[in-house]
């Protein structure tokens, strides 16, 4: 699956990176505020984003997740030490389509999470390209009837 990072610790990030990449996943590419997350979202259309709450002093990984919901339903999980926040938790629901993960992340519920996104996204390509031959196959051969 492809993902990108939106993170502004930079050995986190690459911490991420090295952990999705041991995972399979292709990380395509690192941001570290909401005008680069924005940016990297629309140059490499990932599969999901990995978003952390927190964007230094006066960027949030909220806001910069808002502005790609705009773009596209593209799945956004949250790793933030503020998973507990029941203000944060109401936000990240209102976002829709979107996960919360806990820091210190536990690799095993975050892994999961992951491969279940994919496994969502796989099924709904397949019943995408299904109905899509389906509705070839009861289209008229000609207009002659």
């Amino acid at each position: 699956m492809k993902l990108a990072i939106v993170e502004d610790e930079v050995i986190l990030a690459m911490a991420l990176t090295l952990m999705l990449e041991d995972w399979g996943h292709q990380v395509v590419g690192t941001a570290d505020s909401e005008t680069s997350a924005l940016a990297l979202f629309q140059a490499t259309q990932p599969d999901a984003v990995v978003m952390d709450v927190r964007l230094g002093r006066k960027d949030s990984g909220l806001r910069a997740a808002n502005l790609i919901r705009s773009l596209g339903d593209v799945p956004i999980v949250f790793c933030t030490a503020y998973a507990d926040t029941p203000s944060i938790q109401a936000e990240v629901r209102d976002i829709g389509n979107a996960h919360l993960v806990g820091k210190p992340v536990d690799e095993d519920q975050f892994e999961y999470l992951l491969r279940s996104i994919d496994l969502r996204r796989h099924k709904m390509a397949t019943d995408s390209s299904v109905v899509s031959r389906l509705t070839q196959a009861l289209q008229p051969a000609s207009n002659d009837l």
